[in-house]
C-alpha cells in the first residue's frame, strides 16, 4: 500500500506564500488522500452503499481545521456566482445562528443539514474536507438509522474498518503536517468556521501568522 506523502506536503507547505501555493498543496494533498482512499477498496474489493445523491450523513456535525476551511472559501470565490454566493452565505448564517448556542455534543445529536448541501448534492465536492472523503458505509439502512436516531451515538457505523483506519491515520499525517510547522490544529465546525472566514478576511492573515484563524467558528474539544 502507498505511504501517505507527508514530507511532501510540509515540504509544499514550508515554501507556500500565497493563498494559491497553500491551495496547491492542499489540493496535492487531497489528490494523494483519494488515492490511497481508492487504492484500498479496489484491492479489498469494498462493497460501498454510498452513491451519488444520496445526503443521509450530510446532517452529521463536521469537525475540520483552518488549512481545510481556506480552500473551500477560496472554492466559492472563485467559482460560484454572485447569486450563489449571496445564498450560500444567507444558509452559513442560519446555520450559524442555529449551531453557536450548542455544544459540539449537542450538534451531534441533532439533523442539522449542511449548509453546502444543494438539490441533495454536496456545492464544494472537490474541495471536501478530509472528514467527508473518510466518510462511508457499507449499508443504506445503518446510515437512515443514525439519521432517524441522532441521539443514539452509540450505534455501530458500516465502515469497513481496514479503510476507515487507514483513511484516520493519513488524516492525522495531514494534520501533523501543518501542526509541524506551526500552523493552527484546532478543531473547528466546518459550516461556522467557513461562516467567519467569508465574513472575516483578517482570519487568513491570523492563520499565517501562526494564531487561531476563527475567533467565533464552533470548536470541538481534542481529546486526551
Amino acid at each position: 500500500m502507498r505511504e501517505y506523502p507527508t514530507q511532501q506536503l510540509i515540504d509544499d507547505i514550508a515554501r507556500s506564500l500565497s493563498p494559491d501555493e497553500f491551495d496547491r498543496a492542499a489540493q496535492n494533498a487531497l489528490a494523494a488522500f483519494d488515492a490511497l482512499n481508492t487504492e484500498i477498496i479496489e484491492r479489498k474489493g469494498v462493497k460501498l452503499a454510498c452513491g451519488e445523491g444520496c445526503s443521509v450523513c450530510c446532517s452529521l456535525r463536521v469537525d475540520v481545521f483552518a488549512h481545510e476551511v481556506f480552500p473551500i472559501a477560496h472554492h466559492i470565490r472563485r467559482h460560484f456566482t454572485d447569486n450563489e454566493i449571496a445564498n450560500v452565505m444567507t444558509r452559513l448564517a442560519a446555520h450559524a445562528e442555529k449551531v453557536l448556542p450548542l455544544t459540539p455534543f449537542e450538534h451531534a445529536t441533532q439533523n442539522i443539514i449542511c449548509p453546502l448541501l444543494q438539490n441533495s448534492r454536496c456545492s464544494v465536492y472537490l474541495v471536501r474536507p478530509q472528514s467527508c472523503r473518510r466518510h462511508h458505509s457499507q449499508d443504506l439502512a445503518t446510515c437512515q438509522y443514525t439519521y432517524d436516531h441522532p441521539t443514539d451515538l452509540d450505534s455501530p457505523a458500516a465502515h469497513d474498518r481496514d479503510l476507515f483506519r487507514a483513511l484516520t491515520g493519513a488524516m492525522q499525517q495531514n494534520i501533523d503536517a501543518y501542526s509541524h510547522l506551526g500552523f493552527d490544529h484546532t478543531i473547528y465546525e466546518l459550516g461556522t468556521a467557513l461562516h467567519e472566514t467569508l465574513n472575516d478576511p483578517a482570519s487568513w492573515q491570523r492563520w499565517c501568522d501562526r494564531e487561531p484563524a476563527f475567533l467565533h467558528a464552533s470548536v470541538t474539544p481534542a481529546g486526551p
